[in-house]
């Protein structure tokens, strides 16, 4: 690993590559997510509506769900600061 920061630091058209290869990735990654949101965000909206044309109540089922995302967030957000933790 050394040597690869070495070779990228000493040759500036090499760090200038992996930049641009970088960025494409968290973009292609990011577009990704935002499709994933897109779908999620869908299938909640028709899972509303079948709520309401099925006769449920949907402010409790709506209020439930949103406890599970803020859990999952929650537990999200925690992993991610966790995560470069080495101890």
């Amino acid at each position: 690993m050394e040597q690869f920061v070495t070779l990228l630091v000493e040759n500036p058209l090499y760090l200038v590559i992996a930049v641009i290869v970088s960025i494409a990735v968290l973009l292609l990654f990011l577009k990704k997510i935002l499709k994933l949101l897109a779908v999620v965000a869908a299938v909640s909206i028709l899972y509303v509506a079948y709520l309401y044309w099925s006769g449920e109540n949907i402010p409790e089922t709506v209020k439930s769900v949103q406890q599970a995302v803020d859990e999952s967030l929650r537990k999200g957000s925690d992993f991610l600061r966790n995560f470069g933790d080495t101890d």
